[in-house]
């Protein structure tokens, strides 16, 4: 580093080092400014379409939850289109397509489940939208695909999943498989302090092999 004698000289080479370089650090500040900005911005447009998807899906809910005859599939494509990576736009998905069973549109019904599977950014609702795709297969007939449907890694759903497997072997009659299911099933749902009571009559009514 420079050593100066005098104050003055001191003063002089800083007053020289800003005349070289002020375009420089007026730039810095400038972008560094504009970052933060950018930032805040960001942050307030992500608050802002968090809470107009949480207001569409409740709009969506209570539609649901009166009975009403006023459509959701405009409401749900809205929220699937503009704010897929929010959970509440999973949740919809999953209400629309309960709503589509309800009504015997099953091929919209699966469709809203697999999209449920394929986009949501929760484990849990996929798992959930998965067991339900399977269930709907299993109901068309579709077993061996619902059978694949489950064979995933089920986490801490793995008792719901070995329920779900158990129901498709006995309409496939394979029944041996099917009480192999519903046992570990209800180890399983032991293990974690659940009572499992009408799997429990399900498993009675294969007997014993």
């Amino acid at each position: 580093m420079d050593t100066y004698e005098t104050e003055e000289q001191q003063v002089e080479a800083i007053k020289k080092w800003w005349q070289e370089n002020y375009k420089m650090v007026i730039g810095l500040t400038v972008i560094g400014l504009g970052s933060i900005a950018g930032i805040q911005q960001w942050k307030q447009h992500k608050q802002l379409e968090a809470m107009t998807a949480s207001m569409e899906y409740d709009h969506i809910l209570q539609l649901v939850s009166e009975n009403s005859p006023q459509p959701i599939d405009k409401q749900v494509d809205t929220l699937l289109k503009d704010y897929a990576a929010y959970p509440y736009t999973a949740l919809s998905a999953m209400l629309e397509a309960k709503k589509w069973v309800d009504e015997g549109k099953l091929a919209e019904a699966e469709a809203k489940y697999q999209w449920v599977i394929d986009n949501s950014n929760s484990n849990s609702l996929k798992h959930i939208a998965r067991i339900h795709l399977a269930t709907l297969m299993s109901a068309q007939g579709k077993n061996e695909q619902a059978l694949k449907e489950l064979d995933v890694d089920q986490g801490r759903f793995k008792p719901n999943y070995l329920e779900v497997k158990g129901d498709i072997l006995v309409a496939l009659k394979r029944i041996n498989e099917a009480r192999a299911a519903y046992d570990q099933a209800i180890q399983v749902y032991a293990a974690i302090g659940a009572n499992a009571q009408i799997l429990k009559i399900k498993r009675n009514d294969l007997g014993n092999s």
